[in-house]
């Protein structure tokens, strides 16, 4: 398997909303818990939820994936349902204190390396960028 570095293709933001903060990604909505974000800041991995699990199991929902702060402390760093997405932690500062309004979401994206026939980068048993 060859890929080049990884790129990064803008799927959403990262917003506040009352100290929580929501993740909008296309079609979907999560949250990290008022109560984490500190934590996060803090360098401490914490719980991503999907927002309508939170409003369904009234408030005791299971978690989709988990947000960290890189080890350059550069971005923040999250882990949804297998796909890796990533964010300036300058931004997420910046929307924390009310400097910004959302901060940019991009997902890390691998491509096989030119001239690599379409597939031959895959793992087997799948196709890349794809998780069952």
């Amino acid at each position: 398997m060859r890929y080049n570095n990884p790129t990064f293709e803008h799927i959403g933001s990262v917003k506040n909303a009352e100290g929580v903060l929501r993740i909008d990604i296309k079609t979907r909505q999560c949250v990290i818990a008022k109560g984490d974000v500190q934590r996060l800041i803090e360098r401490w991995p914490v719980s991503i939820y999907d927002i309508a699990e939170v409003i369904s199991t009234c408030g005791q929902p299971e978690a989709i994936g988990q947000a960290w702060i890189s080890r350059s402390g550069k971005a923040v760093m999250f882990r949804i349902n297998g796909f890796a997405y990533v964010s300036p932690l300058s931004q997420v500062k910046g929307i924390l204190s009310g400097e910004k309004k959302y901060a940019h979401l991009a997902m890390m994206v691998e491509l096989p390396e030119p001239g690599c026939p379409a597939g031959a980068a895959a793992p087997a048993g799948g196709v890349a960028g794809v998780s069952a």
